[in-house]
């Protein structure tokens, strides 16, 4: 597992490789924070995670739509295509070792199988050979996901944030993604006098109902 960091030159020169800034991102999330800092108690405790979530996608998608990326949904993933089509990027919260280089992550709850099978492809990318060989998909499809992986932490003064974009190549025994190729970590955010919440969720659509033949 590469783990890099933006501050360094290797982690800069990868970012670029990308076709992402870390300025960019940062004002990205910023902008979803300062949109779920409007929650309060009074809302469902499922809300301001959900804001954050949606509102990052759509930052990231007004970001860079107007440098050539585009904004998908195959299988109802939201995603944000590279101008190639050769990568894509989406959102998730994740558990207390996101954004900290000495450990590894894991999203911070289990994912839908649309999101599972989007693992799965990486990990045949990474170790060609793994498996049987990917077959055409549709637009977004069949290539490498990004995951723009982040974690809220309380502090006396607001809420702290930290985050990752990691290419992951393992979706776990529970659903819970927890291996990655390469990691990009960013310097954690300080939002001083912000709203802290105690129970953030995503609004990723991690369940799935499986549907069988009965007899």
């Amino acid at each position: 597992m590469a783990v890099m960091h933006v501050e360094d030159s290797r982690g800069r020169s990868r970012l670029a490789d990308l076709g992402l800034s870390t300025e960019t991102i940062e004002n990205v999330l910023r902008r979803a924070e300062a949109e779920r800092n409007f929650c309060t108690p009074l809302d469902p405790v499922s809300l301001p995670g959900n804001i954050f979530w949606g509102r990052t996608i759509r930052f990231l998608r007004e970001a860079y739509i107007r440098k050539g990326w585009r904004s998908v949904s195959p299988s109802n993933v939201s995603l944000l295509l590279s101008p190639d089509e050769d990568f894509a990027i989406t959102a998730s919260s994740g558990n207390k070792s996101t954004g900290y280089a000495a450990l590894t992550p894991a999203t911070r709850y289990a994912k839908g199988t649309a999101v599972i099978r989007r693992v799965e492809t990486n990990r045949q990318l990474v170790f060609p050979g793994y498996e049987t060989a990917l077959e055409p998909q549709g637009v977004g499809e069949g290539i490498p996901t990004w995951f723009l992986l982040y974690q809220h932490v309380n502090t006396l003064t607001g809420t702290r944030l930290h985050y990752e974009l990691s290419l992951p190549t393992n979706p776990g025994s529970r659903g819970k993604i927890d291996s990655w190729h390469e990691r990009i970590i960013f310097p954690y955010i300080d939002f001083e006098g912000f709203n802290p919440f105690p129970n953030d969720d995503d609004g990723e659509g991690g369940i799935d109902i499986p549907i069988e033949r009965l007899g």
